[in-house]
């Protein structure tokens, strides 16, 4: 079986840390995410979401904390591209990659805008998603009921909403923007368009082949533009630039092999250099020891040679003063000679300024500082000594030390410079065949940028070809509104009779909302929360099952948060579960109304990966009962516990301390 809708595959997500990375791996069909709560279950789908163009990211605590940017590997109609984004930059141009995510380095990337509030160097990204899935670009009216009603454009984000249903959505009144009439208005125009049946699709469908063999015939003018320039640089050709890349990475792996055999050999062939390094470092100690011992006696000396002369000082001072009492201690007034500076003095005015000191005190204090300043001349004369004995030894061990580095020295020149001249060549050489290759994976990246263009062509003549294809369909026998809304009104109501659900008549899709209708009521009349997280799940996998039965404009993914959101799941805590009594009423405490909506999708994914249509179904959910865990073991890409658990993680974000995701 051919698929005829786009192919929308998701094949790896990776949030990029400051010191780690965090990737989960998905597979064509059905993928569950299941855990605690506050694990970052949620955090994934939200980052898919932003990476696939979200205006916003739900920024929690660990991601702010760890995470740098994201990357997404897709797969688009079976091309693979890797998508890079600021998580912290909503409004910076988002990095295309048309490569896998190991790969992605290999070529150069496209910058595209976030939005349509101004176009990026590669233009929009909604139009690149639209565009690789060769979904029309277009326009629809803002308000169809009115002949003059403005166009808007009709973006991936449009389509996307019928595609993931959030945990708000799941089970919500106010599902697919209920209160906002102008979007509400707007998303009957994308089911339509989604389902092929828009009044203007054929209008829109001629623009765009037209649109798409302009682009066809720029790239062939840019192609041989390209390859023109490059004919004339005689640039060499991808196989040759591959092959001169692989013979240089021989070379670097050999050189690094002879470098590391050159290390290992002349550590193993300098023993009795090691032992003359060790003898040179030891004699370097001691002589710093030695000069630290010489400035530490010699600052001693100084100390002591400055309080020698301030004792000396004292003493002249002290019999400076004996005289001067000798000279006033005279009975009668008199001229006499100052012993300082042999003016004369009247004596009897000199008393008055003077106090009187007993000759005996002064005469011991003298001789008591000659006693200490003999002591310290000794001393003076020890530390000289000392300074000798040290400056002794240093020259000894300096005569030693300048022997051994010339020992040194001589086998260093015997010994290790013939190694070091041949290690600087192979460093020369290896930085030099490095270089060159540099140059080569640059020239790669041109070569792979010239294929791309061809790849592009290629593609676009496909896609020509499937869009005239579409045309000439819709030309014969375009659908009606009507047949449309039939067929994904019998899809819910199978599967709400396979769940089953109470009283299940009446059921079909609005024809003024395009929205559920279950027992003839509004899906927004229902009541139980319950009902309406089952109705709305049934209405999310018949879009799918639909698109993978006839060819609409649906890509081939759905994403679904919280599946057992309101449903009891187990017996052992469903006691536990805040139910209404509508609920109750409905018997959605029964767990086996859970267990049912996966054995549907298991079921429903099955038959059609045999028929050989790929799609994705991913799914999250809190508490997994065992019987699930056992049965779909196969299908789980991530489990989380708050508690360490084998088998599980702690979260998304696995090395954070507190999980507040």
């Amino acid at each position: 079986m051919v698929l005829k809708s786009p192919k929308l595959i998701i094949n790896k997500l990776v949030l990029v840390g400051r010191e780690k990375s965090y990737t989960v791996n998905f597979d064509v069909g059905i993928n569950i995410i299941h855990g605690d709560s506050d694990t970052g279950k949620s955090s994934i789908l939200n980052l898919i979401d932003y990476l696939l163009g979200s205006k916003k990211i739900y920024m929690y605590d660990e991601i702010e904390q760890h995470g740098k940017y994201a990357m997404l590997e897709v797969s688009l109609n079976d091309k693979v591209y890797t998508i890079k984004r600021n998580i912290f930059d909503p409004k910076e141009n988002i990095d295309v990659f048309s490569s896998n995510i190991e790969n992605m380095n290999r070529v150069f990337p496209l910058e595209y805008s976030p939005d349509y509030d101004k176009e990026g160097p590669a233009g929009y990204f909604s139009d690149f998603l639209l565009s690789s899935l060769n979904i029309p670009i277009i326009k629809v009216k803002q308000s169809p009921s009115k002949d003059n009603s403005p166009m808007v454009r009709l973006s991936f984000r449009d389509i996307f909403k019928y595609c993931y249903f959030d945990q708000d959505d799941v089970g919500s009144r106010e599902i697919l923007d209920r209160k906002n009439p102008s979007l509400v208005v707007k998303n009957k125009e994308t089911f339509k368009f989604i389902h092929n049946v828009l009044d203007t699709q054929i209008t829109e469908l001629q623009n765009e082949i037209g649109e798409k063999n302009r682009e066809k015939k720029e790239l062939i003018n840019k192609y041989t533009v390209i390859s023109s320039f490059l004919l004339e640089t005689k640039l060499s050709t991808e196989e040759s630039l591959r092959d001169k890349r692989e013979s240089l990475e021989e070379k670097i792996k050999y050189l690094e092999n002879e470098k590391n055999n050159l290390t290992e050999r002349m550590k193993s062939d300098n023993q009795e250099m090691e032992e003359l390094r060790e003898v040179v470092l030891e004699l370097e100690e001691k002589i710093n020891n030695r000069l630290s011992q010489k400035s530490h006696k010699e600052t001693q000396l100084e100390q002591n040679i400055r309080l020698k002369k301030e004792y000396q000082n004292d003493i002249n001072k002290l019999q400076t003063s004996l005289k001067v009492k000798n000279s006033l201690a005279l009975q009668h007034s008199q001229k006499v000679e100052c012993p300082l500076c042999n003016s004369i003095l009247e004596t009897v005015e000199i008393k008055k300024h003077f106090v009187e000191h007993n000759e005996d005190v002064l005469k011991k204090e003298i001789n008591s500082i000659r006693n200490r300043s003999k002591d310290l001349s000794n001393l003076i004369e020890q530390l000289r000594d000392e300074i000798l004995i040290i400056e002794n030894r240093l020259s000894d061990e300096r005569e030693k030390l300048s022997k051994a580095k010339s020992t040194l020295d001589i086998s260093s020149e015997k010994y290790i410079s013939p190694y070091i001249s041949q290690r600087d060549m192979i460093v020369s050489e290896l930085y030099t065949f490095k270089e060159q290759i540099d140059k080569i994976e640059y020239f790669l990246k041109i070569r792979a940028q010239l294929s791309e263009i061809k790849q592009k062509e290629e593609l676009l003549k496909k896609q020509i070809g499937e869009l005239q294809t579409k045309l000439e369909n819709l030309k014969k026998q375009t659908p009606s509104i009507e047949e449309t809304l039939y067929e994904i009104g019998t899809y819910l109501k199978e599967f709400l009779e396979y769940i089953p659900i109470k009283k299940a008549f009446g059921i079909s899709l609005s024809d003024k909302t395009h929205l559920p209708i279950v027992r003839d009521r509004n899906y927004t009349e229902l009541t139980s929360g319950g009902l309406r997280t089952l109705v709305s799940l049934g209405y999310i996998t018949s879009l799918l099952k639909n698109s993978l039965f006839r060819e609409t404009n649906y890509p081939s993914l759905i994403m679904i948060d919280t599946v057992g959101k309101y449903l009891g799941k187990t017996k052992k805590n469903a006691d536990e579960v805040d139910e209404s009594k509508e609920n109750k009423q409905e018997g959605l405490d029964d767990p086996k109304k859970y267990l049912r909506i996966y054995k549907y999708l298991d079921e429903f994914s099955s038959n059609f990966i045999k028929k050989g249509v790929a799609h994705q179904i991913i799914l999250v959910d809190n508490d997994f009962p065992d019987d699930l865990e056992i049965d779909y073991d196969q299908y789980v890409v991530k489990r989380f516990s708050v508690e360490e658990k084998e088998g599980y993680e702690i979260g998304f974000i696995n090395n954070a301390t507190a999980n507040n995701i």
